[in-house]
């Protein structure tokens, strides 16, 4: 197969396109992963740790309170962190949720981050993500949170949403 110029210099192209944005990503002072302490929380000595409560979200509560994993839904609940002033893209914080009672539930997160200030939401009360979920968009007040990250210390974020439920 015979490789013409016109197809050699579009590979080319295409990969210094592509090693320049990893490049980017990767060294740039304001790229997208500029926010993450190095590792993030490996080693970091800073960032946000914090706990999210739901409740109720079941009319009957058990006495006394047991605790189970949460339903499977609640795992696509993430802490959505954005940056202040929002320069970056916001990171996706994963969050471990349990059953409390059968009526509560709890999740808690940690992010290694530089100083700084963020905001912090949770998918579903984020407008991109409101739709899906749980729709708590109107049980979502306080929302979104400002934490401020000093050097060498962690801060310490609470969220609780009440559902209506009773």
């Amino acid at each position: 197969m015979r490789v013409t110029r016109t197809t050699a210099v579009i590979v080319a192209a295409l990969l210094l396109t592509t090693a320049s944005t990893v490049a980017g990503f990767m060294v740039s002072p304001g790229g997208y992963l500029a926010p993450l302490a190095s590792p993030p929380l490996q080693g970091a000595t800073g960032g946000i740790m914090g706990s999210i409560s739901i409740g109720n979200v079941a009319p009957l509560c058990r006495v006394p309170p047991t605790t189970a994993p949460a339903p499977a839904y609640y795992n696509q609940i993430e802490v959505v962190i954005t940056p202040s002033p929002p320069s970056d893209l916001p990171l996706m914080v994963p969050v471990n949720w349990v059953l409390t009672g059968g009526c509560t539930v709890h999740g808690t997160f940690t992010m290694g981050l530089n100083p700084g200030v963020y905001s912090l939401t949770i998918t579903s009360c984020y407008t991109v993500y409101s739709d899906h979920y749980l729709g708590l968009t109107p049980f979502c007040p306080g929302l979104p949170k400002t934490a401020i990250v000093e050097s060498d210390a962690w801060t310490q974020v609470d969220i609780s949403i009440t559902t209506g439920i009773y």
